[in-house]
């Protein structure tokens, strides 16, 4: 699993039309490209990151709702400790993940922020639910 998260992560640098850093879940600090798939209608995501239990990474597949700021999706992730979500106790290092997002209106140019809800069910090393949450800052197109 691990050596597939890379490799996508390395296919979606080359892919990339957006670099996004965010906060939250489900490593804490994240870095990361967002890349389409269908032209305004559905984008994948890779990202690393970064906290102060765990370092790890996944990928995300997001489904934007036409004449929207809002977007959806579903990922998968893995790390090296516990992820950042609530409550503390059932997190786990990796697992899968829902995607509920907006963009927030701002007029910068090439600029966006945007926050997210990570509704999360553990995999490893126990299984559990958590929930989760992240902001984050776009450059791109």
């Amino acid at each position: 699993m691990r050596k597939g998260l890379v490799l996508l992560f390395l296919l979606g640098m080359v892919l990339a039309q957006r670099v996004e850093v965010g906060l939250g879940s489900p490593f804490g600090l994240q870095g990361g490209v967002r890349f389409p798939l269908l032209p305004l209608l559905l984008e994948g995501r890779a990202y690393g990151g970064v906290g102060l239990e765990a370092l790890g990474g996944g990928v995300d597949l997001l489904l934007k709702v036409p004449l929207t700021d809002l977007y959806g999706g579903v990922g998968v992730f893995y790390g090296t400790g516990r992820a950042l979500s609530l409550p503390q106790g059932e997190a786990g290092q990796g697992g899968v993940r829902g995607v509920l997002g907006t963009w927030l209106n701002l007029t910068l140019p090439l600029l966006g922020v945007f926050v997210e809800l990570h509704p999360v069910y553990y995999l490893a090393p126990t299984q559990g639910f958590g929930l989760g949450a992240a902001l984050g800052v776009s450059l791109g197109l």
